[in-house]
């Protein structure tokens, strides 16, 4: 009997894994050299070795500058150690507890595939090692990149037979690529299925269900379904907060789409006014937990710049139409007044 050959998209060929790595990291040390110049890594405590360093979390003065060989062989180590908890290290910062992200993720899902690809595929270190490699892509804006490779990971899993949950995870994935690329009526579709299956399996208050709920409201934005989003973040937006958080990025994601939402169309000046005002508190938060340099505190900074010029904008507009109303206004009295001073000179003239 024949067996189905399954095609295994470049990106992910096992004898191209370390070339891949050693770009990646070379891309990742360059971006990062004006900010790493003079430091140690410290994991190994050497500022000297040729690698170079790197440093892409939340990490402030001088904490957090690393090779990214030690930390791919910090996060060996503690998967070794406990696959469950440990995983964590090939995306999050032992110091800062942040996920690292751009160039630096991407080296590190280099890394993680090149450790991992040699295992069976039914293994599920592997299984995650292909997910890690995927968001890494995406982190550094490699969508088209990152979309083959979770396509070929949702085929996998499939073909595995893996639970509904991983699958929905996958899903969510992959509605993030076909969003960044501009395929929006693919993302909102998948993003509303995932988020009605999550609902379903884990309740309103899952970590997953939350993560969802923001990504299919940045989709429906991105179709300008203003009033579907508010309405979904209205409902999810509190419980983010309660269960997750100020200072969590599902958090701060959330409440920057809110703001997004009230006055990209059609807003009164409340609905500007409460905007910026969500943003000056998101950007303030982002500040403290994230840092400065992070994606999302830039991307607040910057939709609060655009929420202000729109608030100046309407309330200039708003000042002049009182303006104009209120000359039309002593317009229309003079204009009764004559009116009725005719009225008068016209009924003494009949008298007289």
């Amino acid at each position: 009997m024949a067996e189905l050959v399954v095609a295994v998209p470049p990106l992910l060929r096992a004898d191209q894994a370390e070339q891949r790595y050693n770009e990646a990291v070379q891309a990742a040390v360059e971006k990062c050299a004006a900010d790493t110049a003079g430091q140690t890594c410290f994991i190994c405590m050497d500022g000297a070795a040729a690698e170079g360093l790197v440093r892409g979390c939340a990490c402030r003065g001088g904490a957090g500058y690393a090779h990214l060989s030690c930390l791919a062989r910090q996060a060996q180590v503690e998967v070794e150690r406990d696959a469950q908890n440990g995983w964590k290290r090939w995306d999050t910062c032992g110091l800062c507890e942040q996920k690292y992200h751009g160039v630096v993720a991407c080296a590190l899902g280099w890394a993680c595939w090149k450790t991992y690809v040699g295992r069976p595929e039914r293994d599920v270190i592997r299984s995650m090692a292909i997910m890690q490699l995927g968001n890494g892509l995406a982190s550094a804006g490699r969508h088209e990149g990152a979309l083959s490779v979770m396509e070929a990971e949702l085929a996998m899993r499939r073909r595995l037979g893996e639970s509904e949950q991983n699958i929905l995870i996958v899903k969510n994935n992959l509605a993030n690529s076909y969003c960044k690329l501009g395929r929006s009526e693919q993302a909102v579709d998948m993003y509303r299925d995932v988020y009605h299956g999550f609902v379903k399996f884990n309740g309103e208050e899952d970590r997953n269900t939350l993560m969802v709920a923001e990504n299919y409201a940045t989709s429906l934005l991105a179709l300008k379904r203003f009033k579907e989003a508010k309405s979904l973040l209205r409902k999810t937006m509190p419980v983010a907060r309660r269960v997750l958080g100020e200072g969590h990025e599902f958090t701060l994601g959330m409440r920057w789409n809110y703001a997004r939402a009230l006055y990209k169309a059609g807003a009164t000046l409340d609905d500007l006014r409460e905007a910026v005002t969500t943003l000056e508190e998101a950007e303030r938060t982002a500040q403290q937990v994230l840092g400065g340099s992070h994606p999302l505190t830039r991307g607040i900074e910057s939709e609060l710049q655009n929420a202000r010029a729109a608030l100046r904008a309407s309330a200039l507009s708003s000042k002049a139409t009182e303006d104009t109303c209120s000359r039309l206004r002593e317009e229309i009295a003079r204009l009764k007044a004559e009116n009725a001073a005719l009225r008068e000179r016209r009924t003494r003239r009949r008298l007289g």
